[in-house]
Order: structure tokens, then sequence, then C-alpha cells
């Protein structure tokens, strides 16, 4: 007979790691063109002045500096940036607290998925050398071997995550039996679909709303300082 088996999802950035992964990824690639910098301030402000009063999507600030830092670049020179910006973030970048939960559930046995909406070229490295096998991110795309100045998929974020999720788990069976139980953890109130979707949804260092958001819903809050 074969044992439940609980899946424990982590959100990434500020929930597993201390800081926002996009910008830093990006930074990383222009370091040594500093002349995109203006560039590059310029669209973020724009495009998030943009998506605040409604006129563009979230994405659009990622989506922008993406085509200003990387578009073009062959697909395994994304891959060396990515998996030495993934390598800094698990030796120094992660949260203590988020360390000892990945730990905890690994030794129940439970299977460790992170759902973020981070790109693809970033949460894969991370998810290798903390060997989790699961992930739903927002998805690059390539063209002959370049990158594409649009993503593969639609931004992995709020609602989106969800869905995501619930199709990845259609998509793997395998990872669910009769009775199993779904934690899911973030820091954000984007994610409060997802939190409310699991059987147990935990509040990681809420910002405000999300922490007022937890006490209206019974979400437990922790703090992984």
């Amino acid at each position: 007979m074969t044992s439940s088996r609980n899946i424990a999802i982590f959100d990434l950035d500020y929930t597993l790691t201390k800081k926002g992964t996009w910008g830093r990824f990006v930074a990383s690639t222009i370091k040594t063109r500093p002349y995109l910098w203006p560039a590059i301030i310029f669209v973020m402000a724009k495009n998030q002045w943009l998506y605040k009063r409604g006129k563009a999507p979230r994405c659009g600030v990622k989506k922008a500096m993406m085509r200003l830092s990387m578009v073009g670049w062959p697909e395994d020179k994304i891959k060396r940036y990515a998996k030495a910006f993934a390598e800094r973030e698990v030796a120094s970048g992660l949260r203590p607290g988020a360390i000892r939960a990945l730990e905890a559930h690994r030794a129940a046995g439970d299977t460790l998925i992170i759902a973020s909406a981070a790109v693809d070229a970033v949460v894969r490295p991370i998810c290798e050398l903390l060997n989790i096998k699961h992930y739903i991110a927002t998805d690059m795309a390539f063209v002959d071997g370049h990158l594409a100045p649009e993503f593969a998929t639609e931004n992995c974020y709020g609602g989106e995550k969800l869905t995501r999720m619930k199709d990845y788990l259609q998509q793997n069976p395998a990872l669910q039996h009769n009775h199993t139980i779904i934690t899911m953890y973030s820091d954000s109130h984007s994610d409060l679909d997802i939190l409310l979707w699991a059987d147990v949804g935990i509040a990681v260092d809420p910002s405000r709303c999300l922490k007022a958001l937890a006490n209206q819903h019974g979400l437990e809050v922790v703090n992984w300082m």
C-alpha cells in the first residue's frame, strides 16, 4: 500500500529568498555594461507607473528590463549567468527559516515545489541546487536558440500562479494521493488565492496587506528572518 505524501509549495522571492531575484539577476547581466543603467531605471519607472494606473500589465516591467538587457542572447549564455546567480543566492541569499522549513519537509518525506513569478532560467538552477524537482515559473522563450522578446507563458503571478499549479498537479498525478495535504508558503498578498486553495496556507513575514488578510482568513503567520 502506498503511503500518502504531503506537498509543500514555496513562493521564491522574499519567501525563500531574502530579496527579490529578477532585478538583481538583470543587474548581474549588465554589470559590464553600465551605459544601460539609465535606460533600465527609466523603463522600470515608466512601466511601474503604467501598471499602478491600470494601463499596463504587471509583467511590463519584467519584460521591458529583459528586452534591454538580454534579448537576443544565446540560451547557453543565459544559463551561465543564471547558474552563477543561483549559486550565489543559495549560498547566502536564503532566509534561515526557509532553510529549516525545507529541511523539515524533506525529512518528513514531503514533495517540495517552488511556485514563482520569477523566470524559469533563475528558478530552475535554484531548484537544482536545493534538490527540488518540481517548479512552476514565468517561462522565457527562445527562437533559434536565442532569447525572444516575449515570454513563453503568462506571468506566473496572482491567480495565474494558482491556475498553473492546478495544471501542474493534474499533469503529474503521481504527486498526489488520496490524503495528501498541500501546504503553501508565501510573503505576498498576491498569493492569497493559492494560500486559500491549499489545505494549509502560511504567511511568511507577510506584507502589511497579507498580514491583515491572514488575520481575516485564519492563515498561520510565521517569521523566517
